[in-house]
């Protein structure tokens, strides 16, 4: 369980490294909408492209605040989770479902992310359904682990 929690750990830094530096940069919120603008067009899924174009492009301000704080949000709740199942050899049961939440938010973001950028290159494609699977497969793992003690 130890490898894995590490494993899980490492993800939670990875959405911290991400929320913080769309919150340093401070033009995320602003920048959405164009950004959104540029890419949506090529977008190869029909349905999201049109959920793009007619619902987040025109709410980009609400919707890159709603994506700051779910990053946020996961960093925060899988890189404690995972830390104090980590340390902690009988940790409290909100311990793990403060973990299972954030990584639920954080393959949510994942999915999302790769429906809207995933065909823009190999990377973004691989590392969004990479971090998505580990993400899926780490809440049904803790879950489970959950339901035994």
């Amino acid at each position: 369980m130890k490898p894995f929690l590490l494993i899980l750990l490492t993800v939670g830094l990875i959405w911290l490294r991400s929320s913080l530096g769309k919150l340093s940069g401070g033009t995320f919120v602003q920048d959405l909408g164009e950004t959104l603008t540029k890419v949506t067009p090529k977008n190869p899924h029909p349905w999201f492209r049109d959920f793009l174009t007619s619902t987040v492009i025109p709410n980009s301000q609400v919707f890159a605040t709603l994506v700051l704080t779910g990053e946020f949000l996961s960093a925060v709740l899988i890189t404690t989770g995972a830390l104090g199942l980590l340390l902690n050899p009988r940790p409290h049961k909100l311990m793990s479902k403060a973990l299972i939440a954030g990584l639920v938010i954080g393959a949510f973001l994942n999915i999302t992310f790769w429906l809207g950028f995933g065909y823009t290159s190999a990377s973004t494609d691989s590392l969004n359904l990479l971090m998505a699977v580990i993400q899926i497969i780490g809440a049904f793992y803790v879950l489970k682990g959950l339901k035994k003690a």
